[in-house]
C-alpha cells in the first residue's frame, strides 16, 4: 500500500474527473500555480479550499486524508468527464457532488430510502 498525502488525493481525483488544473483553479478562484502547489504539497491547503473540492468531487473531507490514492478514488460515487467544462458547468458539478454526498448521509443516517 502507497503511503499518499492530501495532495496526491486532490490529483487523483481531479484526474479522475478529467478536469485540468487550470479548469479547478478557475473553480476555486485561485491561480492555476496554487493547485499545483497543493498537489505536490508546496502549500497548506485551506479548509475553505478543500471544502470546495469535496463538493466538486463528490466526496467527503475524509476522503483527502485516507492512506493511500485508491481509497479515496473508491469514494467517488460518479464521475463525469467532458473536455470543455465551463465554469458554471463545474459549480453545477459541485452543487450536484453536494446534494449527492448530502443523500448518502441521511441513507446512512435512516437506512435505505
Amino acid at each position: 500500500m502507497m503511503e499518499t498525502t492530501t495532495g496526491l488525493v486532490i490529483k487523483g481525483l481531479r484526474e479522475k474527473y478529467g478536469y485540468t488544473q487550470d479548469k479547478v483553479a478557475e473553480y476555486l478562484g485561485i491561480k492555476r500555480e496554487m493547485i499545483s502547489f497543493y498537489e505536490n504539497e508546496g502549500r497548506e491547503i485551506p479548509l475553505e479550499v478543500l471544502e470546495k473540492l469535496s463538493d466538486l468531487f463528490g466526496v467527503e473531507l475524509e476522503a483527502f486524508f485516507v492512506d493511500n490514492v485508491d481509497e479515496a478514488l473508491a469514494e467517488v460515487v460518479f464521475a463525469f468527464r467532458k473536455d470543455d467544462f465551463e465554469s458554471d458547468d463545474m459549480e453545477n458539478m459541485a452543487a450536484f457532488g453536494k446534494i449527492v454526498k448530502n443523500y448518502l448521509k441521511i441513507n446512512n443516517l435512516y437506512g435505505s430510502i
